[in-house]
């Protein structure tokens, strides 16, 4: 159930970064009055769970998907500066049980990516760091307090991001980020809860998170072709209690690996293709998921900038 939760910020925080060419958390920029927009699309599962550290299954849920579709639109302001804005709508599922998926718009986000330092010291080379501020905000009055079937956590956020990206002459590039989530309190319908302690109130009050992405790839100018990985942590929150559903203010960490692919050849006059998997490798009350993920993109000028 845990997995939940995963399957909540990671449909934020990871399948919005699988399914579109340029994200928040990323070294690549439109240039200046470049327009990218696109739809993106992805399945996240999982059968086990972290429930606090212990891995287990809960056979009356069974295995717990995930899908979203993302429409998503990017503009270079200058080549320094983008701004970016996405929509999911995401769709739960689970095998086994009672429990019913639920379905909707969740949470819209936009963003903007800053490059204050770029540096080309010889040709070839590339060095930039990038800040980014974003915020997003639901867009449904959607029920948060049903994991691990809610679509999102009807908590607005704000982040800001802190974005290292060095390039090589040969084409390989590695970037680093590293991100801080602020979220609100939620409004839950019920008068009271128990997490470690009764709670008489219906105010959670949701921890921050932090994450970080380390990314090593290949860039030439028709296709990128990259490995990741990325690690979220929630600073504060309990664990899942023995076999009790998970909740909104759970501590939610996990640590998960990927590949992605984006191919943009000439002949295809601006549309862009991404394909990409990902899987977790260790978590804290969250699904031992795969993801795999897609998206179909059209840019104004064809060209691939970072």
């Amino acid at each position: 159930m845990k997995s939940l939760i995963y399957g909540l910020i990671a449909v934020l925080v990871i399948s919005v970064r699988s399914v579109v060419a340029q994200t928040l958390t990323d070294g690549i920029y439109m240039g200046k009055n470049q327009l990218c927009g696109g739809i993106g699309y992805s399945y996240d599962s999982w059968k086990f769970y972290w429930e606090g550290t212990f891995r287990r299954e809960n056979f009356n849920i069974g295995t717990v998907s995930t899908q979203m579709v993302v429409p998503m639109a990017t503009y270079g302001i200058s080549q320094r500066l983008n701004v970016m804005a996405m929509l999911p709508y995401v769709r739960t599922h689970a095998t086994a049980g009672t429990l019913r998926g639920m379905q909707g718009f969740q949470d819209a986000t936009v963003g903007l990516k800053f490059r204050p330092i770029s540096l080309r010291p010889a040709s070839g080379l590339a060095f930039d760091w990038s800040v980014v501020g974003a915020a997003s905000i639901p867009t449904t009055n959607y029920v948060a307090d049903f994991l691990p079937l809610s679509i999102g956590f009807q908590s607005k956020t704000a982040q800001l991001r802190t974005i290292l990206h060095l390039r090589l002459k040969q084409g390989w590039f590695v970037t680093g980020q590293a991100g801080y989530i602020a979220r609100s309190n939620v409004k839950i319908d019920r008068e009271a809860y128990y997490t470690d302690r009764q709670h008489r109130t219906n105010m959670v009050d949701m921890p921050n998170v932090a994450d970080y992405t380390a990314r090593l790839g290949y860039m030439k100018s028709e296709f990128i072709l990259e490995g990741f990985m990325e690690k979220m942590t929630t600073l504060g929150g309990t664990d899942i209690r023995k076999n009790d559903m998970p909740f909104l203010s759970n501590r939610m960490n996990f640590t998960k690996v990927g590949a992605m692919v984006t191919l943009r050849p000439r002949a295809w006059k601006g549309f862009g293709l991404t394909a990409s998997a990902g899987t977790t490798l260790a978590g804290r009350n969250v699904g031992e998921s795969t993801t795999f993920g897609g998206s179909i993109l059209y840019l104004t000028h064809h060209a691939i900038r970072h």
